[in-house]
């Protein structure tokens, strides 16, 4: 069964692409723009806003925009001052979940709606920006198993310095929004050996977010705390079902966007499919995930 994916894209608006107009100062009046960049490329789009209720979201069946209050409207060559004064405003994009990723239609929806934004506003990504990839197991109705759940845990516990390597700096450490799986409070005082017996022993997913995504004194991990600003987020699993990757920079390139998620596919598809031994052998080299999953990044 081909698995599910969909992306979360942020980025900075910095002015009309066609027009000197500034933006206006309405939040859903900025989101609209982007909206309908995305509805005049033929996509079904909404502006969402997110509520204070749990167990609300977005429509995953279409194009959403929405706003991401972690996005600084800076980028490279403009002040603080100069951005407010623009209007210059930060923005999400959630993409619909793209069930046949077997196929390339995904990927050519995908171009579709990522390009479209640049026929409304010329937007850059920045240091507070990043791109999100959710991984399901496929239809609405399929579920992840508990030895899948495990055996990707421990194929990210061998690769993460591996996979860090494809990232910018600011992406690898001391960024308190994507911490390190590996070497969080619980498990960086234990040899990988030993993580891959406590990964091996859980008797439920929740077991595995609280090892995978730990942060000490949590009480709940279901996708809504802190716990859930880790490289990998485990704990997107009891709140959409999906593995969040939340490493990658953000970028407003679709190549690199599509680049990135086959990576990820590649990644999460071998690790569900491969015994729990081979994915535990030694070797945690970016050439010996290659030699596992395939070469380049996607």
């Amino acid at each position: 069964m081909p698995l599910s994916i969909g992306l979360e894209v942020e980025g900075v608006a910095t002015r009309r692409t066609t027009s000197s107009q500034r933006f206006p100062n309405q939040v859903d009046q900025q989101m609209r723009i982007i909206a309908s960049a995305l509805r005049e490329a033929g996509l079904d789009c909404r502006v969402y806003f997110p509520s204070g209720t749990r167990g609300t979201g977005p429509d995953f069946s279409v194009w959403n925009v929405t706003v991401d209050i972690t996005v600084i409207e800076v980028t490279s060559g403009s002040s603080a001052d100069a951005s407010a004064f623009q209007g210059r405003f930060g923005f999400e994009i959630i993409t619909p979940v793209f069930y046949q990723t077997e196929n390339d239609f995904w990927i050519q929806e995908l171009r579709t709606g990522i390009n479209s934004i640049a026929d409304a506003v010329v937007w850059k990504a920045n240091r507070s920006t990043g791109l999100h990839v959710h991984v399901g197991r496929g239809a609405n109705d399929a579920v992840w198993t508990l030895q899948e759940i495990q055996r990707i845990a421990a194929f990210y516990i061998r690769f993460e310095d591996a996979v860090d390597e494809l990232h910018l700096v600011h992406r690898r450490s001391d960024n308190d929004c994507i911490e390190s799986n590996r070497h969080n409070d619980m498990l960086k005082g234990l040899t990988t050996l030993e993580i891959y017996q406590r990964i091996r022993e859980t008797g439920s997913i929740d077991e595995i977010c609280q090892i995978m995504n730990y942060c000490e004194g949590e009480e709940f991990y279901d996708g809504y705390t802190d716990s859930r600003f880790f490289k990998v987020n485990f704990t997107s699993l009891l709140k959409h079902r999906t593995i969040e990757f939340r490493q990658h920079e953000g970028t407003t390139n679709p190549e690199t966007m599509i680049q990135w998620s086959r990576f990820i596919l590649k990644f999460v598809n071998f690790a569900i499919d491969a015994s729990f031994d081979m994915i535990t052998a030694p070797g945690g080299s970016f050439e010996d995930l290659q030699q596992l999953i395939g070469p380049g990044r996607g």
